[in-house]
């Protein structure tokens, strides 16, 4: 069930996009703009938070928890990719590049995400196309770390 941000949560979250290389092309006004967008949501173990070859619809900032990163190597080989912890912001790459997800992110504990619709990224994107480059650029570079795994 999806719940608002509070201050102290939305105060977490500024420091943490000040941090975060996606975010290094925002102001300050843009960054508490994304945020005031966001909303929290709860996963148990083993809840899948999105699967492989899912259309991308959200991004995920880790609160509390731990997620993995399962790519698929072949049909029935799967292979785990990572393991993020809280701070780790995830699904970003898939908006900039329209694609379907290209792994698959599962809660290992109880986890608490903030997240971030698609409607409300592509928005900032749109008015501003200097962070919509840089952002571009970072997804590349991401994905081709991912392929070589």
């Amino acid at each position: 069930m999806a719940e608002e941000v509070d201050k102290k949560e939305f105060s977490w979250i500024s420091e943490i996009f000040k941090k975060k290389e996606v975010f290094t092309g925002l102001s300050y006004t843009e960054r508490e703009a994304l945020i005031e967008d966001m909303y929290k949501i709860s996963y148990k173990p083993e809840d899948i938070i999105f699967k492989e070859g899912d259309d991308p619809n959200a991004c995920f900032l880790i609160y509390t928890g731990k997620v993995k990163i399962i790519k698929n190597k072949m049909v029935v080989l799967k292979k785990e990719v990572s393991t993020l912890e809280t701070g780790s912001f995830f699904g970003e790459m898939a908006f900039l590049t329209y694609a379907p997800r290209v792994a698959t992110v599962i809660a290992q504990e109880d986890t608490v995400c903030f997240v971030l619709l698609k409607s409300a990224f592509q928005s900032l994107l749109n008015k501003n196309p200097a962070f919509k480059g840089w952002l571009e650029s970072l997804s590349a570079k991401r994905l081709i770390k991912l392929n070589s795994i």
